[in-house]
């Protein structure tokens, strides 16, 4: 009986050990796609990765590869907006399900500067913006946070003129 406990405790070793590389599999596969510009295949790599291994590393690098893919346009058969908006989609569940890692800061960062300055989603930008000096207030980008919230939805004239008045 004992010899039949420790059988099946090496077949889960086995299997977990040969599933918690296959995230990692799975993303170089996505990446080096990715590096050769073939992006819908390198984003259902990266989506099997978000899908099938989501408390993974690879699964918070994924989400950052994916908004990153959707902001620079590189998905084919969307529009720009549309394109946007899953960036900010991705940036922001990045952050929302991973919010210790690395990532996370420069993800809702993210997530806010598309939603300000190229979806014009003022009021989402400012929530996204106030939750990153709440949570990030010493971070590098907590300077320029702070000055996107002071400009969020004004002209570059509007701001010309502010930057005028206060000299």
């Amino acid at each position: 009986m004992k010899k039949f406990f420790t059988v099946i405790l090496l077949g889960l070793i086995v299997i977990t050990a040969c599933k918690s590389n296959k995230d990692k599999e799975i993303f170089e596969s996505a990446s080096a796609k990715a590096k050769a510009k073939n992006y819908s295949e390198a984003l259902k790599d990266y989506q099997k990765i978000i899908d099938e291994y989501s408390s993974s590393d690879k699964a918070a690098e994924s989400y950052f590869a994916v908004a990153a893919m959707y902001h620079m346009y590189q998905i084919p058969n969307i529009s720009n907006e549309e394109s946007l908006k899953k960036a900010a989609q991705y940036y922001h569940k990045l952050y929302q399900e991973f919010p210790s890692n690395e990532k996370a800061p420069k993800a809702l960062f993210m997530a806010a500067f598309i939603e300000a300055n190229e979806i014009k989603q003022i009021e989402t930008a400012r929530a996204s913006y106030q939750t990153f000096l709440k949570d990030f207030p010493n971070h590098e980008l907590a300077p320029q946070a702070k000055i996107e919230l002071e400009n969020l939805g004004k002209t570059p004239e509007e701001m010309l003129q502010t930057k005028t008045a206060l000299k």
